[in-house]
């Protein structure tokens, strides 16, 4: 499958949702954080992907090359 971390991916991702696992995982790995500081900060600004990104001051994930995505989908 040529775009698997895509199919892993959410299905929307400008807000990240804490319920479903596959979330977290995708989140954390993405976002390079602990599943803690993800919910804590999830927790502090809601659960929109640039809060968070904001708040844990990282680049807004859209700004991301796939390439970096794709690395963090290995860890």
């Amino acid at each position: 499958m040529a775009n698997d971390f895509e199919a892993r991916s959410p299905r929307d991702t400008g807000w990240i949702n804490l319920g479903e696992p596959q979330e977290v995982r995708y989140w954390t790995r993405v976002l390079a954080v602990t599943e803690t500081r993800l919910r804590a900060a999830v927790g502090v600004v809601g659960d929109s992907t640039q809060a968070v990104c904001r708040h844990l001051g990282i680049p807004r994930v859209a700004n991301r090359p796939a390439s970096a995505l794709q690395e963090a989908e290995q860890i």
